[in-house]
């Protein structure tokens, strides 16, 4: 009994990009990625411009857990879409160490910077830099910061490398 063959398919040029989509952009410290959010209209050069290991709490009374630090990551998110761009950046950062564990960000603030106070409101057209924090035990090896437009739920991530 003879077989038939599909022939094979050739990717489309919807596909890659859909593809693309799903793979994450990388980045150093000091490198933007220009991120797609789930609104066509929104995209945003994200650059990270410095990783504060270890930052100082903004309060003496607000410090972190015995055995772990603060870290801050500053970010400036730049609107180079057409979409008003309303989020808390934060809630679409993370942290991952050496050992593959990932870290949410926290709602402290740090000495060494601004924090964007929960939610940014970004025009098309502006920009926004502050930092985000994390607590994490003082024993991790940072190696990678994660971001994704719509609050960590865009298909697009972008990742820079911390060393």
């Amino acid at each position: 009994m003879a077989q038939q063959v599909e022939a094979s398919k050739q990717p489309t040029e919807e596909t890659a990009a859909e593809a693309a989509k799903k793979e994450p952009s990388t980045a150093a410290v000091g490198g933007s990625i220009t991120l797609q959010g789930t609104d066509p209209g929104l995209k945003m050069t994200v650059t990270v411009n410095q990783l504060v290991n270890p930052a100082s709490p903004a309060q003496d009374f607000l410090k972190p857990k015995i055995g772990n630090k603060f870290v801050a990551v500053q970010v400036t998110l730049a609107n180079v879409g057409q979409a008003v761009y309303s989020d808390a950046p934060g809630n679409g950062a993370m942290l991952i160490d050496g050992e593959s564990q990932q870290y949410r960000s926290t709602i402290y603030g740090v000495r060494e910077g601004q924090a964007f106070g929960g939610s940014a409101t970004i025009n098309a057209g502006d920009s926004r830099k502050g930092m985000v924090v994390f607590e994490v035990p003082e024993s991790a090896k940072l190696v990678k910061f994660q971001f994704a437009l719509n609050s960590g739920f865009a298909d697009q991530k972008g990742e820079w490398t911390l060393n």
